[in-house]
């Protein structure tokens, strides 16, 4: 891998580490406002334990912050989910120069 490739993946890894710890203080912040109960509603909602019909009950019942937080943890699955390939290509490129 060229020069300018590893300073790109260096930058996007500088970028998403950025990005995860806002993402954290924002789902703090709306976690807060929403409460704990709700939080736990969500949760469930979100690793889709709801029956169908829980589940369109539920949609029904959402709201702005609800919206909202539901957009910061798929965010932050997205943003964990690129720097861990892009962790894996660091490493492959490691263990490549290594052999």
């Amino acid at each position: 891998m060229q020069q300018a490739d590893q300073e790109f993946l260096h930058g996007m890894v500088a970028q998403l580490d950025e990005t995860i710890k806002k993402l954290v203080i924002e789902e703090r912040e709306v976690s807060i406002k929403i409460g704990a109960g709700r939080v736990e509603e969500l949760r469930e909602f979100w690793k889709q334990e709801l029956s169908e019909e829980e589940e369109k009950f539920f949609r029904m019942t959402l709201d702005h912050w609800d919206k909202i937080l539901i957009r910061i943890w798929a965010r932050s699955k997205r943003a964990h989910h690129t720097r861990a390939e892009v962790g894996h290509t660091f490493m492959k490129l490691n263990f490549n120069k290594e052999a």
